[in-house]
């Protein structure tokens, strides 16, 4: 084992691609994601209004949609085609068509239709743009139903309130009231961009040659390439889970130290993986596809941006068997909750999963020591 250790380091001495692809691009990404997610929300979406009413009424939900940040009025139109045709040719992404005698239906008590347009195209846009249109329409017919109440009924404000508000809801965002997106994906997205360059590089490290080598322990050879690759790789994740605690301000609940713990394991078990796939394929092209196709789809197989509990059975019972299932959630639960859902079978998971690579990648290299003697005797 020290002597495959011995190899690699040796390799990082010569091969300078090794420590780039390794630590420098790794980290370099996590700093541009950190970043450009920096402030967390999406906000000043471009829009566009047309206003078939014109009355103060309507002017003043306009001046609602413009003092709000999320929310860039760039046209003011006459007409709903135009709306449509910038929504076509996404220079707007979200358009209010106010109707004609909106004011006076919502002075006489009629609900009038204020029709809203979202790009949905763009889910995380359509998605923010609703649910503030939503508080700002909601508050202003409100408002003008409490005034109206008021003055035809000659109610109290709070009596006026209760009319208009039948069912009071109250509504509250746990771990991550301010809905940012930097916290919600930085800490997974970070550890992915690490798997991959460990990945890419430890699955063209196997020498068969040298791996081969009868007076050479084939579990020791294995053992030594994961313990190389997963010491680099748990230095590249801590220095980005630190960068994005002290860097970037993502707030962890809970121990930092437990953070990088767990992400030490996953690395281990990607080190582990891309490890066995090198021991069983000597063509290094197929192996770095058969890998890339293992890794990539890992945030959303592993159900860290689409949940898993919304996917069909399948997917479920095959996102067990990835890795990144058994982490993505729980150190995102780690960083916003200061808690983390039955860890201790998901630890257990990522120690076995590393045991079972270097049993199937010991299994390879043995494979490929039978094979040469046959081949041999072809000759």
């Amino acid at each position: 084992m020290i002597e495959s250790i011995k190899e690699e380091i040796h390799k990082l001495k010569t091969d300078k691609l090794l420590i780039i692809a390794c630590l420098i691009i790794p980290i370099c990404v996590n700093l541009l994601v950190g970043w450009e997610l920096n402030k967390g929300v999406i906000d000043h979406i471009p829009m566009a209004i047309v206003d078939y009413d014109e009355s103060q009424l309507s002017r003043q939900i306009i001046d609602y949609f413009r003092t709000n940040d999320a929310f860039d009025i760039i046209y003011e139109l006459d007409d709903q085609v135009e709306l449509e045709q910038l929504l076509d040719t996404s220079k707007v992404r979200v358009g209010m068509v106010i109707p004609k005698d909106f004011s006076s239906d919502v002075t006489s008590l009629r609900a009038p239709n204020v029709l809203m347009l979202y790009d949905g195209s763009h889910m995380s846009m359509t998605s923010i743009t609703k649910a503030k249109a939503s508080e700002i329409l909601l508050t202003t017919r409100v408002g003008a139903s409490i005034k109206q109440i008021q003055a035809r009924l000659g109610k109290s404000y709070d009596e006026a309130y209760t009319m208009a508000m039948h069912i009071s809801f109250e509504n509250r965002t746990l771990y991550n009231p301010t809905k940012n997106f930097n916290y919600f994906m930085t800490p997974g997205y970070g550890t992915i961009i690490c798997q991959l360059g460990i990945g890419l590089m430890a699955v063209v490290c196997v020498n068969f040659p040298r791996a081969c080598n009868k007076r050479r322990s084939k579990l020791g050879y294995i053992c030594g390439k994961v313990c190389f690759y997963g010491v680099i790789g748990s230095i590249a994740i801590i220095i980005n889970i630190l960068t994005q605690v002290y860097l970037f301000k993502i707030p962890c609940k809970g121990s930092i130290w437990v953070a990088c713990g767990l992400s030490v394991l996953f690395l281990f078990a990607v080190a582990s993986l891309a490890i066995a796939v090198s021991a069983w394929f000597h063509n290094r092209v197929l192996g770095m596809a058969i890998l890339g196709l293992l890794l990539i789809p890992n945030s959303i197989m592993a159900g860290y941006t689409w949940p898993v509990l919304s996917m069909i059975p399948s997917y479920k019972w095959g996102s067990w068997f990835i890795p990144f299932t058994h982490y993505g959630d729980n150190i995102r639960d780690l960083f916003l909750k200061g808690t983390m859902m039955d860890v201790a079978k998901d630890v257990r998971f990522l120690i076995l999963f590393v045991l079972m690579m270097l049993i199937l990648g010991t299994i390879g290299i043995y494979i490929e020591l039978l094979r040469k003697p046959r081949e041999a005797d072809n000759r």
